[in-house]
């Protein structure tokens, strides 16, 4: 991807536990890939985990990584679009 001349890395993969110990964290073969691109300039973003709500399920360690996650709220926002035609379409959205 570095070569490619990319400027960012988006995934949704990672680790499917916490490291075991402090010293290994960081001495695999995928890290240490991420680190290459983010010293070459690339911005590197991993899914911070899919465990759900529990101690632990954050998976993303390096770093140098930006960690992102997602979350789902209770909440329902009624709305609606105005075409430029002026009919008006109402609807249900998160903002």
């Amino acid at each position: 991807a570095v070569k490619d001349g990319v400027d960012i890395i988006n995934l949704s993969v990672g680790p499917n536990s916490p490291p075991t110990t402090i010293r290994t964290t960081f001495l695999n073969p995928f890290d240490a890939a991420l680190l290459s691109a983010v010293k070459a300039g690339v911005f590197v973003a991993q899914a911070g985990g899919n465990g759900g709500p529990f101690s632990k399920t954050m998976v993303s360690f390096s770093p140098w990584i930006t960690s992102v996650a997602a979350a789902v709220d209770d909440r329902r926002y009624q709305n609606h679009l105005t075409l430029g035609n002026g009919k008006i379409l109402p609807g249900i959205g998160l903002s």
